[in-house]
């Protein structure tokens, strides 16, 4: 027959273990999240630079060919889709 140990016992023994694996969990994820953000942030500036670039080359492709004052862009609105 098996010794029959208290329950109270058990938990008593888990609980740190329980405890150390939820917070290594929590703080990987965290981690995960925050370099995630960084990653983004650089994809963004990047893009945004492309663009400048971009930009920067219809003006001066204007301005060689001898027109006045280089075609001004406009941004568009974004549409909304949201329902209020």
């Amino acid at each position: 027959m098996l010794p029959l140990i208290p329950v109270f016992l058990v938990g008593a023994v888990s609980a740190p273990l329980i405890k150390k694996i939820a917070r290594g969990t929590v703080k990987s994820s965290v981690k995960l999240v925050l370099d995630a953000r960084r990653v983004a942030h650089e994809i963004n500036e990047d893009l945004s630079d492309i663009a400048a670039e971009a930009t920067a080359e219809v003006f001066a492709a204007d301005l060689q060919e001898g027109s006045e004052m280089p075609r001004q862009t406009v941004k568009k609105a974004r549409s909304s889709t949201a329902t209020t």
